[in-house]
C-alpha cells in the first residue's frame, strides 16, 4: 500500500521540521538562481527560532495561516498563506505567503494539496522568482497567471528579482 500524504494545520512544535524544510528547500530550488554564499548561510537554527515566533503567534500576522504537508509523520512541506499584503491588493484577496516541498516529494501532490489547504478557491495572488519555470508551471496549473507586477526584493544583499501571479477564480475556471 502507498502510503499517503496528509496536510495539517501547523503548530509550534513544527517549527524545526518547518525549518529544516525551508532551508533544504531553498537550497534544492534555488541551486544556481540565488548565490551559493547566501543558500550555504541559511541556518536551521536561525529559521527555527523565526518560526517558533511565527507559530506562536508573537508576530502578528506575519506568517498568516501554516499548514505541513506530512509523510509517514515527516514534514515534507509547508504552506502559509494570509491577507494580501501589496499596496494594490483588492479587497478579499488573499496572498500565498510562502509554499515549499523537498525535491523529493515533488510531483507527488503535495503541493497541490497544501495550495489546496492554504487557498481553497479564494481569488488569491503570490510572489514567484521570476526564474523559476517549474513553480511557475505549478502555479498555472492551478489558474495563476503574471499581470505583469514584478519586485525586487534583497535577501543577504543579493537583489531577488519576482514576478506576481494572481488567480481571480479558482483553477482558472
Amino acid at each position: 500500500m502507498t502510503e499517503q500524504y496528509t496536510v495539517r494545520r501547523a503548530r509550534s512544535a513544527d517549527a524545526t521540521a518547518i525549518a529544516a524544510v525551508h532551508v533544504t528547500s531553498w537550497r534544492e530550488a534555488y541551486a544556481g538562481r540565488i548565490p551559493d554564499e547566501v543558500l550555504d548561510g541559511m541556518d536551521v537554527a536561525e529559521r527555527a527560532a523565526i518560526w517558533r515566533r511565527l507559530l506562536a503567534g508573537e508576530v502578528p500576522g506575519e506568517a498568516g495561516a501554516v499548514w505541513v504537508a506530512e509523510l509517514a509523520g515527516d514534514v515534507i512541506g509547508f504552506a502559509s498563506a494570509g491577507r494580501c499584503r501589496d499596496d494594490d491588493a483588492i479587497p478579499g484577496r488573499r496572498e500565498l505567503y510562502a509554499i515549499y516541498v523537498l525535491e523529493a516529494d515533488y510531483g507527488t501532490g503535495a503541493g497541490d494539496l497544501l495550495l489546496d489547504a492554504a487557498l481553497g478557491d479564494e481569488a488569491a495572488s503570490l510572489w514567484v522568482l521570476e526564474d523559476n519555470p517549474r513553480a511557475r508551471a505549478f502555479y498555472r496549473r492551478h489558474g495563476f497567471d503574471a499581470d505583469g507586477a514584478v519586485k525586487t526584493q534583497t535577501v543577504d544583499g543579493v537583489p531577488i528579482r519576482e514576478v506576481r501571479l494572481v488567480r481571480t477564480s479558482p483553477h482558472g475556471t
